[in-house]
């Protein structure tokens, strides 16, 4: 059998079959329900190993303590409050300790203003949750398979340059504070022309002064070695093992 599928771009990068670790002539008749149950169990291990491969940045994150300690406050405001309680730190000991939690709010900024992306060839950051939450998986009846990958609309064509690299024409969005003035401000986001923001949309408005522009993206592959991973661990061969009466050898 084939260790792996032929995986190009496309809006699905992969696609689990039995017959990737199970030879036909070597399994029991009447197999269809629990072929089809190993099937899911095997999309649910890519799909957890895909998404935890996606390191969280910026709004994906949650919220540090001090943010949820000051629901009203931006980080802007946090920042000026920790400075502020530094300069009246009466020990050194509560000096570091308020030290480090002033570049957890610095670093939140950072990321969340410049969205810095991952070194290429691992796999891509989420910024907003979007990308890392779109990886799903279904049992294909047609093909007796499963496929895994981001479903969500307008995510395919990410999915498809994060996962083989390419080019894609973006237009800016600004996100809009609050009424009541909080929140983040100065960000930037972008956008597939013609496609708008799936998350928050309320928050976002296009931003006419800045053109759109030509990003190139490098590879930065997280479903195949999530399938290799799955594989390798023995994780998707061990999703039949217990809902497939064998009657023979297993495919080689």
């Amino acid at each position: 059998m084939a260790l792996l599928p032929s995986i190009g771009p496309a809006e699905i990068p992969v696609r689990v079959k039995f017959s990737m670790f199970f030879d036909r002539a070597g399994v029991a008749a009447g197999i269809s329900k629990a072929k089809r149950a190993g099937l899911y169990k095997a999309g649910s291990v890519v799909m957890q190993i895909a998404r935890r491969s996606i390191e969280k940045k910026g709004l994906a994150k949650p919220k540090l303590k001090v943010m949820t300690q000051n629901p009203d406050a931006s980080l802007g405001d946090l920042l000026r409050l920790q400075e502020a309680m530094i300069r009246s730190s009466t020990s050194k000991r509560e000096k570091m300790q308020e030290e480090r939690i002033r570049q957890k709010i610095r670093d939140r900024i950072f990321e969340i203003k410049f969205r810095p992306a991952s070194k290429a060839p691992k796999p891509p950051h989420t910024h907003l949750g979007t990308l890392r939450n779109s990886i799903v998986y279904g049992y294909d009846s047609s093909t007796e398979s499963v496929v895994v990958g981001g479903f969500m609309a307008g995510i395919p064509r990410i999915v498809s340059l994060h996962e083989f690299g390419g080019s894609q024409k973006m237009a800016p969005w600004a996100w809009v504070p609050d009424n009541g003035g909080r929140g983040y401000t100065g960000i930037i986001g972008w956008w597939p022309v013609g496609r708008e923001p799936h998350m928050h949309r309320n928050r976002w408005t296009p931003l006419q002064k800045m053109k759109p522009r030509h990003f190139i993206y490098p590879a930065r592959p997280y479903m195949r070695p999530a399938l290799e991973k799955g594989i390798s661990s023995g994780r998707i061969a061990a999703a039949f093992g217990n809902s497939v009466t064998m009657t023979g050898r297993p495919g080689t």
